[in-house]
Formats: structure tokens, sequence, C-alpha cells
């Protein structure tokens, strides 16, 4: 009893502290041929030996890494990585420093996700009719807008010329109308230049008819001493 109770604290001053790690991500998914990334911290007992942390899938080593002796107890980071080869690789792997043991899981992909063609093309498809017809309707809606205001310059050209035309109609009409009242004016000035002459006619041949009617003196006394002597 004495030397197993001697044996006993010999062993606990030797490893006063256990050894101890941990895991931050027990959980992964990877592809083939890519490697898996896992971040380690370690605590080392005081006064303990070099150890070596391993891991395995399946009671077979797949990564190591050394560990150097330490006189004081210390945490130390760890990187394991750990390289996926196949999907055979998936499964259940586990950690191992000294007697202490975790375990993590990890799905190996052959590719990488790939989206479902049916699925992605209908889209792509739905969006190319809308836009195809949203084309469509708008170029019928520039040919209209086009057309009308065409149209509207037609009409409002015809109309200028209606216009002109009205307005050359109706300068010519006054026009016509003025050379027929100058022609009528002038038709009155002539037979008023006529009746003016044909009163000086009148005139004259009045004058000209009392001239003759009254007797001269001479005649006068004539039938003066042919009454007296009646």
């Amino acid at each position: 009893m004495r030397k197993n109770l001697e044996k006993n604290q010999t062993k606990k001053g030797t490893h006063p502290h256990l050894a101890e790690f941990s895991l931050e991500n027990r959980t992964c998914v990877a592809l083939a041929g890519r490697s898996v990334i896992h971040q380690l911290k370690v605590t080392i007992p005081a006064n303990s030996t070099g150890s070596t942390i391993r891991c395995y899938q399946n009671s077979q080593k797949v990564w190591e890494q050394l560990i150097h002796r330490s006189s004081t107890p210390k945490t130390i980071p760890l990187t394991a990585n750990i390289t996926m080869h196949n999907s055979s690789s998936s499964g259940e792997y586990y950690f191992q420093y000294m007697d202490k043991k975790l375990y993590w899981v990890v799905l190996v992909r052959e590719e990488g996700y790939l989206p479902d063609m049916e699925t992605s093309v209908i889209p792509l498809l739905v969006v190319l009719i809308v836009l195809l017809l949203f084309s469509v309707a708008g170029s019928v809606c520039i040919f209209k807008l086009y057309k009308n205001h065409s149209q509207s310059e037609g009409e409002g050209d015809k109309g200028k010329t209606k216009k002109r035309k009205r307005n050359t109609v109706a300068t010519e009409g006054a026009t016509s109308d003025s050379v027929y009242m100058d022609l009528e004016h002038k038709t009155v000035s002539v037979y008023d230049v006529l009746n003016v002459e044909d009163k000086r006619r009148e005139i004259i041949e009045s004058q000209t008819s009392v001239k003759k009617a009254k007797p001269s003196p001479v005649e006068e006394g004539i039938f003066e001493s042919v009454y007296e002597n009646l």
C-alpha cells in the first residue's frame, strides 16, 4: 500500500496538470482535392515530455504534429491542414493528444454546387420574352407616333396650302372687283365728258340761234318806219 501511494504521488508530482485541447468547428464540408483547415488550442502540462498530436480516420493516421516539452503549463494554437482526396474521405475523424480525443465530421463533394439547369433556364426565358415584348411594343408606339406626327404635318401643310389658295382667290377677286370698279368709274367719266360736250354744244347752238333771231338795228329801223307808215 505504501509503495502504491508513493507511485501515485510521484505521478501527480510529474503531471500536476492534465493535457487539454479544443476544436473550434466539428462539422464541415469540403471539395475533393481540397484541404480542411482546423484551428486547435492545446494546453501543454508542466514538466511534460515531448509529445505528438495526431488525427485519425478509421484508425488510420491522416495528420500529426510534434509538441515540444514545457517546464510550465501553457496553451498554444495549432493549425491542422488535412487534405480530402475524394468523396471516400467523408466520415468521422478524431484528434488525439495524450489520453484526450476530439471527434469531428466532414462531408466531401466531388463537385461544387451546380444549379438546376431547368429551374435556371425557365426564369431566363421568361425575362427574355418580357424584354422582347417590351421592345416590340416600344417599336410599335414609336412608329405610331411618327406616323401621326407625319400626318399632322401633312394636314398642316394642306391647310396652309388651302389658306394660301383662299387668300390668292380673295386677292384676285378683290383685284378684279377693283378693276371693274375702275372701269365703271372710267366709263362714267367718259359719259360725263360726253354730256359736258353735249351741253356745251347745246349752249353754243342756243346762243347762235338767239343771235340769228335777234334783228339788227337797221332792220329794226326799217320795221319801225314801215310800221309808222302803216
